[in-house]
């Protein structure tokens, strides 16, 4: 299987918004075992990702969704890493996502979307200490997610248009930094968001990019203390959007970057985004990609 990167709450959707990337991705291999238990091995694992199913996002889900529907199974995966983790790439979601979707097809469980993201986004907990729900539905269901709710567990997947997108991949220096955001933005600042998170839903409707890059540019709950994190961040933001991208903003938790541009600008955003970043600690690669509505798949050997 390949599970996508994905790009967690867009601008102003802290925690409801994500949208899914047609690359890059990692793959991965599930086989059901004689013995019960959980046994992970990690390909190219050079970032030591833990191995023990307690500490893994992988195992983690899959421990979950195990002890709910199938005890006495054994399972192994294996993780073929392609993507680098801890940069706002959703790499622990589609770790989940693909522990359960694999699970579900061995099994023949046949779970709903939804009971997949509810199970899926328990081994999240393993990263970030939040079973959050917008990478892992992202991951799952591809295009755009909206969490509806939480109690019980709803998610609505919209159809993207083809979305040209620049990512710069850069690792944080902490696993995370959801400890110093804050919710006191203020009645003003409230109003915005919430007209912003409008903006962005209307955007994807009409198939208007460059309202959809003007929506996701603002935020006041995780921006803030992302990008003060990105050493430049918000000089480079201020050039991306002079040389003519329609929207740019952190990625995720951090301490990623991504924007949106036409296909055409895709090299002039790509080469900002080298030039600033690419000597910040942890950078790893700026990526031309798009918008995809295919989530985890399955795929030939």
């Amino acid at each position: 299987m390949k599970a996508p990167a994905t790009s967690a709450n867009v601008g102003p959707g802290y925690d409801i918004f994500a949208l899914t990337l047609h690359e890059p991705f990692d793959e991965f291999e599930i086989t059901l075992t004689g013995e019960p238990g959980i046994a992970i091995t990690i390909d190219n694992n050079s970032q030591n990702i833990p191995t023990d199913p307690n500490d893994n996002t992988a195992g983690l889900a899959a421990m979950e969704l195990l002890r709910a529907r199938s005890p006495e199974t054994g399972v192994h995966i294996r993780i073929i890493k392609h993507m680098c983790s801890g940069g706002g790439l959703g790499t622990t979601g589609a770790s989940c996502a693909a522990a359960v979707f694999g699970l579900d097809r061995l099994l023949g469980l046949n779970l709903s979307w939804n009971e997949m993201v509810d199970f899926a986004r328990k081994g999240e907990v393993a990263s970030g200490g939040s079973p959050h729900a917008d990478n892992v539905a992202a991951a799952l269901l591809g295009g755009f997610v909206l969490v509806k709710s939480y109690q019980p567990m709803d998610v609505l997947k919209l159809e993207l248009p083809d979305f040209p997108v620049v990512l710069a991949a850069i690792k944080k220096s902490q696993r995370t930094t959801r400890g110093f955001i804050t919710y006191e933005i203020g009645q003003e600042k409230l109003k915005e968001q919430m007209a912003r998170c409008a903006r962005v839903i209307h955007a994807i409707h009409t198939h208007d990019i460059e309202e959809f890059g003007k929506a996701i540019s603002q935020d006041y709950i995780h921006e803030p203390v992302r990008g003060a994190a990105i050493p430049g961040y918000w000089e480079t933001k201020k050039r991306i959007i002079d040389a003519g991208a329609f929207g740019c903003t952190v990625s995720g938790g951090g301490s990623s970057v991504i924007a949106f541009c036409s296909q055409e600008l895709q090299p002039e955003i790509a080469a900002i985004m080298q030039e600033a970043f690419s000597t910040a600690p942890g950078f790893a690669q700026v990526f031309q990609t798009r918008t995809t509505n295919h989530g985890v798949r399955e795929i030939s050997s």
